[in-house]
């Protein structure tokens, strides 16, 4: 078996690459310019664009596996290169919103969705993960972090935050055991945890304290979008946020029935990315 991973240089993307590496498996790691991977040693680099199907005919030869990340331009013509290269399965990082109700007529589910479709149309097996709120957003308070503040609209906002790892780890198990083809899998970290939480298990790990302020979900909007967030975007986030904040995200066990192991806690991952916030 021979693995494709795109958008290696992600934190998702790194941790499938940590994973089938550590599993011993033959793994290739792509990006729009592969010059930029720093990758395991062993790992061959090959530049691809997901939305430029003829980068993709020399990266998919070969490759009986792929892990996709969701672009919704050229996914038609990623379905053609695949099948052409007599791809046999691939595993794609999609999103909790087009699993959600609440969600599904939202812009981030419409694109993910459309992606889902694609490949369950096509000839060969796909696994799709549907991960919610990710443990690595919090990277987006390192800027308030150094002033010894967590601003952040509904605080109180409990979320089933996942670590990338245990993505990865679930997607390498998928590709090693040919296993969960066709399903939908909505993957949470252990428990439900909230904003200030997230913000007080952080200051206890770096040591030191930090205050949470909250902020008006305008104010909220505008950060996000100078983190480049496309501006239609944020205000879904923000429902979201304002629904959880009254009752908690769904928290499912999906990560130790793959794996075999209980999801990372989040903090687990703050201690592990202490460094980020140095």
């Amino acid at each position: 078996m021979s693995v494709l991973v795109t958008g290696a240089r992600g934190h998702v993307g790194r941790a499938v690459l940590g994973a089938l590496v550590a599993a011993g498996q033959d793994v290739r790691a792509a990006s729009r310019d592969a010059t930029t991977l720093d990758v395991p040693d062993g790992v061959a680099k090959v530049s691809a664009d997901l939305e430029d199907p003829s980068t993709l005919d020399a990266a998919l030869d070969g490759v009986t596996s792929v892990f996709l990340y969701t672009r919704p331009q050229g996914i038609e013509g990623f379905v053609k290169a695949a099948e052409a290269a007599g791809v046999r399965h691939v595993v794609l990082l999609s999103s909790a919103a087009t699993l959600e109700p609440q969600s599904a007529q939202s812009r981030i589910a419409r694109l993910h969705r459309a992606v889902e479709e694609a490949l369950a149309a096509a000839p060969f097996a796909s696994t799709v993960l549907n991960p919610g709120a990710f443990a690595t957003n919090v990277l987006g308070w390192r800027a308030d972090v150094a002033e010894g503040v967590v601003r952040t609209a509904y605080p109180d906002s409990r979320v089933g935050a996942i670590h990338e790892q245990d993505i990865g780890d679930v997607a390498a198990r998928i590709f090693i055991d040919g296993s969960h083809a066709g399903q939908a899998l909505a993957l949470t970290g252990p428990a439900p945890i909230s904003f200030r939480e997230q913000a007080d298990v952080l200051a206890d790990v770096l040591g030191r304290p930090l205050r949470v302020e909250e902020q008006t979900p305008e104010q909220a909007a505008g950060k996000m979008v100078a983190l480049g967030w496309p501006p239609e975007v944020p205000p879904e986030i923000l429902r979201a946020w304002e629904r959880t904040s009254r009752e908690p995200s769904l928290v499912t066990d999906i990560v130790r029935e793959v794996t075999g192991t209980v999801p990372r806690t989040f903090r687990q991952w703050a201690e592990e990315h202490r460094a980020d916030f140095s």
